[in-house]
Formats: structure tokens, sequence, C-alpha cells
């Protein structure tokens, strides 16, 4: 792979009518073998030549030790050993990624350019429903090679696990609101935001992306209107999150406002991209509240601000 200096250097120019949120932009990175692999442009801050790491007591696995880059100390993880992809070439790069308030630099082998696709291009892999699944999506490129994503909060969440120092909010009056819909790809996040929705005595249901969700949502309101009941009492609020393969957050989020049935639903986007950018394309997709994924506190907090006077 020809090694390029992202996610700085790359054209950012949009073509007449494409839509940002209806596009990934993804970095194409090696890890030693002919396998393609790719991260999404929005959770990498830099990449940069792989530089002293320090060992540390305690790391095994694929943890390498930290580094300190700017002020910053930051945990060195081997992306080959975390997916069990190594293939004994030695790193030279590292993608320093940032999401849901963390960053993480990730050593591989090369990285190659950015490329810019529909979220509709990315499909699922065979077995994404895996709890050790490290790939949410895969993209085939115009020669006929496939390039896997990583989910890198799943690869995170076995390699350097940390507790949940969010605690859910339950002084909520809930009792009447309906249950609650949520839409994610991974087994990590769902388990996640069940339990948030757990704590706060709320029923729920989900769908593993946004295809699936719009599906069973519009069944539910279609079953409501034959029995002549409130789609409320159905579906009190739809959680969304914003990376999804098939159908993305955003583009979900602009099918269900524009369903008349649907207009006094609120929803709620969760994502690991936290920027301002991110926020405001969710807002503009027609999302009550933009909440950081894995918080547990603004989650049932927005749940709450949104259900309390149901």
């Amino acid at each position: 792979m020809s090694t390029v200096n992202p996610p700085m250097n790359y054209n950012n120019e949009r073509t007449p009518g494409e839509s940002s949120t209806e596009m990934i932009e993804i970095l194409l990175f090696s890890l030693g073998g002919q396998e393609i692999f790719g991260l999404n442009v929005f959770k990498i801050r830099e990449v940069t030549e792989l530089s002293l790491v320090t060992q540390i007591p305690g790391q095994q696995g694929a943890m390498n030790g930290v580094i300190s880059l700017r002020g910053q100390v930051l945990p060195v993880v081997s992306l080959g050993d975390a997916i069990g992809m190594s293939t004994g070439e030695p790193n030279s790069k590292m993608i320093i990624s940032e999401f849901a308030s963390r960053s993480v630099a990730f050593a591989v082998t090369d990285v190659d350019k950015i490329i810019r696709v529909p979220w509709s291009d990315v499909k699922p892999p065979q077995k994404y429903d895996s709890e050790e699944g490290s790939v949410f999506g895969v993209v085939m490129l115009e020669d006929g090679s496939l390039v896997s994503l990583v989910d890198i909060e799943s690869v995170c969440h076995r390699v350097l696990p940390e507790k949940d120092a969010t605690p859910v909010t339950t002084g909520f009056e809930l009792n009447k609101a309906g249950p609650v819909f949520f839409v994610d790809d991974s087994i990590v996040a769902r388990r996640k935001i069940s339990e948030v929705l757990d704590t706060m005595g709320l029923k729920h249901s989900h769908a593993v992306n946004g295809v699936e969700a719009e599906q069973k949502l519009l069944a539910i309101a279609s079953s409501a209107n034959q029995n002549s009941e409130e789609l409320e009492e159905r579906v009190s609020l739809v959680l969304v999150d914003e990376e999804m393969p098939i159908m993305d957050g955003c583009t979900l989020t602009r099918k269900l406002k524009g369903d008349p049935r649907f207009k006094n639903i609120p929803i709620i986007m969760y994502s690991s991209l936290t920027s301002e950018e991110n926020a405001r394309r969710g807002i503009e997709a027609g999302v009550n509240i933009y909440v950081k994924k894995f918080d547990s506190t603004s989650l049932s907090n927005a749940i709450g601000q949104l259900l309390a006077h149901a």
C-alpha cells in the first residue's frame, strides 16, 4: 500500500446533490496480509509514524503499551492482534482514533487512501451479530476487492475494558410511557442500552440495522392503526445509532420524520462520533436529542426528558 497522511490530505469535495449524512468516508489500511481494512474518518484524529512505545506492567495480548503524543498519554493497541489478523509483519503506522471520549493509538502495517461510499453500499458481514465481532460492515471496491470496516468500539471493549462510570438517572416519572424501540448493529451497545432501559423500568424492543428497524416500526404503526390504538402506546421513543450498515441513523430518522404517523414520536440519536458536526447532522435529520454513546447518564437523562410528561 502507498502511504498518505489522512485525514488532512484528501479531497473533501462532494458531488452536486450528494448528502453528507448518507455517505461514509473510510481510511483504507493494511495489517500485513492481502486483506484491506477500513475505519470511519470521523473517528480518526491523525495518522502518524509508529513512535517509541513504553511498556507498562500487566499489559498483555494486543495491548502494546503507551505513547506520549503532544502531551497526551495514549494506549497503543496492535489492531492485527486485536482482531486475530496479525501476519507477523511489523507495524509502521499509528492511527490515532477518537470516539466516545476515548483516544487510542492503533498500530497498523500501512495506510493507503480515503474513499467515500454511500452507507447503502455498506453490507453487514456474515457473522456481525457476534459479541466477538470485530467488523461491522463490508464494502466492495470497484475492482471487486472487499474492505472490512473495523468496529473499534467492540475491539476496545475487549482489549481495554472499562467500567461504566456514568450511573443511570432514575428519578423520572415514567409510569405512563410506552415501550422504547432502539436500533444498533453492535451487540455490546445493545446490551448497554437494554441495561439503561431496564433500570429505568421501560419495556423495549430492538433491531440490528436501519432497514430492519424501518420494517419493524412500520409494522408496529400499521398494527396500531388496525387496532385503533395510538402509536405512542406501542412506541413512545425511538433510539437510533448513527453508524449502521445498509441504512445509517440519519437516513432512518429522515424516513421516520417523513411519515405523519411518527411525527409525535421523539427520536434520540446516540453515537460514538461526538463532534459538533455530527451532532448538527443528526439534528438536521430530525432527531430531538443527540447523545454520546456508552454514557448511561446522558442517555437516561435524554430519555427521561422526552418521556417524563408522556
